[in-house]
């Protein structure tokens, strides 16, 4: 029970993390618009007088030439605003923005899971040391796969609306899971239902969420055996300052 109530504890942490990825992507990819594409053209919207709905006129892009458009909707008696069309992120400038989202991403899931599955690590390793309670090393791996059950059964209904033939968007998963966005966008690869996903694909996305799970196991052990990794970072710091 103790650790089934520990991995739905971890899970809610997941769901606050995944909405913290949410506005973390989404800022990265404003940043990446704006350093990586360029403006191509603009959408052209109208209003009349004695009206406030805008209407769209027309599309235009720069590579077509002088807009002659305008003038004639405004001779028509519109106002014509424009909205801007940017070019798409691709290349060296996409990938520059995935990896660096999904660093950043991965670090903040683990700056949720390592500090509790470290200090329940060390807190076992007393009380198994006196006689307390009995050793399960494999506690954090347990607790880990215990809050990613919620993750496995979305992919699980991927899954059979790929073999059932449903209309289901793996877009969902990704949506559902910032945390691992970038990953999911590379497995993914332009796919817009479950029907267009492989079954290599499908490994992938079973295999990306067994990431928790290690870094909970991982947290418990370096807890357990009494290994903290920030007081070693800062010992190693101290020994260059002093070199």
């Amino acid at each position: 029970m103790e650790i089934f109530k520990a991995g739905l504890k971890q899970f809610l942490k997941i769901v606050v993390i995944n909405i913290m990825c949410f506005f973390l992507v989404v800022s990265f990819s404003v940043l990446a618009t704006a350093a990586f594409t360029k403006n191509i053209g603009y959408t052209a919207y109208g209003t009349v007088s004695g009206s406030d709905d805008a209407e769209e006129l027309y599309t235009y892009y720069y590579a077509d030439g002088e807009d002659t458009k305008k003038q004639e909707y405004t001779d028509k008696g519109y106002t014509v605003t424009e909205a801007s069309i940017r070019s798409v992120l691709s290349g060296s400038g996409k990938a520059a923005y995935l990896i660096v989202s999904q660093v950043f991403c991965i670090m903040l899931l683990l700056c949720f899971i390592y500090p509790n599955l470290w200090q329940l690590g060390t807190k076992d390793s007393n009380l198994v040391k006196f006689e307390h309670e009995n050793e399960d090393k494999l506690k954090g791996l347990k607790i880990g796969l215990i809050s990613v059950i919620p993750i496995y059964l979305f992919l699980l209904c991927l899954t059979a609306a790929k073999i059932l033939g449903f209309n289901l968007s793996p877009l969902l998963f990704k949506t559902f899971n910032p945390c691992f966005f970038s990953l999911i966008e590379v497995i993914l690869n332009g796919a817009k239902t479950a029907a267009d996903l492989s079954v290599g694909r499908y490994i992938l996305l079973f295999l990306l969420p067994l990431i928790i799970p290690a870094a909970s196991f991982g947290s418990y052990i370096l807890g357990y055996k009494n290994i903290s990794i920030g007081e070693k970072m800062i010992y190693k710091k101290k020994n260059g300052e002093n070199n």
